[in-house]
Parts: C-alpha cells; structure tokens; sequence
C-alpha cells in the first residue's frame, strides 16, 4: 500500500468527514487522487451530492494515487486521531487497496472554467438552510395523514428546491452534515459551470452534477 504524510490537522479533518459519511452509508467508497504535493478525496454523499476535500501532503509523492477505496478501512487506518495519545506531528498514513470505482464517481466535475454566483458567510448558508427546512416541516406537517407517495414526492421536491446561490437545498444539507458549515465566519462561495453547481467553503468543496448524470446514493435518507 503506498502512503501520505498528514499533519495531526489533517489526519483529525478527514476523519471527521469520514465519520459523518459512514453514518449514511457503511459500505461507502471514495475516489482518491492525488498530486505529489496533495491528496483529493472524491465522497459519494446521499441525495447526489459529490463532495471534495484537498489535505495537502507534509511530505512529498513519490508515485501518485488514483484509485477508488473504502471510506470505513480509511478510517480503520486512521484511528482515534483525536485522542491524547494521538500522535502530535506528521503521520505516514497507509492508503487501502483498490476497489471497483463506483458509477457516481467516475465523473468528475470540471476543473476550470466555473462562473462565480454568490459569496456568504458560514452562518448566513446556514440561515437559508435552516429557513428553508422549516418551511419544509411545515408542509410535511400539512400533509401528515398523506400516503407515503405523497410524503416521498414532497421531500424529493423540496430537497431539489434551489435556494442560496442556486443550488439545491440537498446541497446545503449535505454541506452542513459534513461539517462544513461549522464556522460561522468561514466564507462560502457558489458557483456554476455547464449544469453543475457548486459550493466551495474553507472545509471542503459540494458539486450537484447536472440532471442527466448518475444520481449516487438515493434520498433516503468536512471539519
């Protein structure tokens, strides 16, 4: 298995978000790809939402990596990163072998070419967020003697619902979910390029892939 040196900080950031997403789903991969500076990290997040983190590396690549892994043998190698016996400095972390690439992260979004939409603060997102789902209960509430067709319908309505900066309220659930909303100051940016969308915050990246695309995981439903 080849390794990446981690900082303490980046060891404690990507298991955090590793964390959050094997609570949606256990048997998550993710698509790792690197440079000999950096490691990008590729998540399948519910709803179709792709998200993206960079760690930059403490110590250069010899070969780079790509390849699709486990996100829960990822996080067995990292271990208890926030404990004290943890240790402090750089860490050689080994990265696990490689795995079938799943549909939804064979496609990556673009690199460049993306048109700013709208700027915000951490708080503010969270604020458009947080409106928006009380709404959401609302007509949940409304409906509540409605058959569950009716109830699935609503949510996969509401979750499609574009709000800050054009992106879907999925969008902003799954970035908050994952941690990236946590510091209110933190500045959020949005941002569009041929049918994706994207929300790119200090933490880590959101992408919703245009309509067509593969959809990820399904509804049921870092830092």
């Amino acid at each position: 298995m080849p390794e990446v040196v981690l900082s303490r900080e980046e060891r404690i950031h990507l298991a955090g978000v590793l964390g959050r997403l094997l609570k949606w789903d256990p048997a998550a991969r993710l698509r790792i790809t690197s440079t000999q500076r950096a490691l990008g990290l590729y998540l399948d997040a519910p709803m179709g939402v792709l998200v993206f983190i960079a760690l930059p590396l403490a110590a250069p690549l010899d070969e780079v990596v790509e390849r699709a892994v486990s996100a829960h043998r990822l996080r067995d190698i990292l271990g208890d990163v926030a404990s004290m016996s943890a240790p402090e400095g750089d860490v050689a972390v080994k990265i696990p072998d490689g795995l079938d690439m799943p549909p939804a992260l064979a496609v990556l979004p673009p690199g460049e070419g993306w048109i700013g939409a709208e700027r915000a603060t951490a708080a503010e997102v969270a604020s458009a967020l947080d409106a928006a789902l009380a709404q959401f209960a609302e007509q949940s509430e409304a409906i509540r003697g409605a058959g569950e067709a009716a109830k699935r319908e609503l949510a996969e309505e509401w979750w499609a619902t574009s709000t800050w900066g054009g992106l879907p309220l999925k969008a902003l659930h799954a970035a908050r979910s994952l941690g990236m909303l946590s510091h209110p100051g933190a500045r959020v940016e949005s941002a569009t390029r041929a049918g994706w969308k994207r929300m790119a915050t200090p933490a880590g990246q959101v992408f919703v892939a245009p309509p067509h695309s593969y959809a990820g995981i399904a509804l049921s439903v870092v830092r």
